[in-house]
């Protein structure tokens, strides 16, 4: 379960009475909605944080699966709410190598990287590639109310044949709880 969200749908049979015609019950139909509130993001995501993955040069790259070196970062979470036990944060960008699972140079053609795209992984287990539509789920600290997606990013080449230039690529990160 992701959100907290109960339904209330409750029958009341009502009653048309009009003067010579026969009474019909109807139902009706009420709803709600109950969510369980949000942590608060780190200050620093409030207005985006920037992984820097360095400068590298092209011939580190010129052939498919070539990639730097994993920087790590963490998306922080605090004051969640008593009683939050779990986060799930899910990644969606825009795709591209192999089965979607890199994030795309987003750079304008003109002073991009030719074949360069960004990794992302867990950084406790680099081989669990985060991708577009992937998620990752870590417990609440129930006395602290924090807590830590530790995360890991890297250049990186499907093709190789990589051209000198610039990469930036931009990944929205959905929180939901439970």
């Amino acid at each position: 379960m992701l959100k907290r969200v109960f339904f209330l749908n409750m029958l009341l049979p009502a009653f048309a009475v009009l003067s010579g015609t026969e009474a019909k019950a109807v139902d009706v139909t009420i709803t709600g909605r109950v969510i369980a509130a949000s942590c608060t993001v780190s200050p620093m995501l409030t207005g985006g944080q920037e992984v820097n993955l360095g400068t590298l040069g092209r011939t580190q790259f010129q052939n498919a699966g070539d990639a730097g070196d994993w920087k790590s970062f963490s998306l922080n979470l605090t004051h969640c709410p008593v009683g939050t036990s779990q986060s799930t944060v899910t990644f969606s960008g825009t795709p591209t190598g192999p089965g979607g699972s890199l994030f795309a140079n987003t750079e304008p053609v003109t002073s991009a990287a030719a074949n360069m795209a960004v990794q992302m992984a867990k950084d406790a287990d680099h081989s669990a590639v985060l991708s577009n539509g992937k998620s990752m789920t870590v417990d609440v600290d129930d006395v602290t109310r924090t807590a830590t997606f530790p995360l890991v990013a890297r250049l990186y080449t499907g093709a190789g044949n990589v051209g000198a230039g610039r990469v930036s690529s931009s990944v929205l990160v959905n929180f939901t709880y439970q």
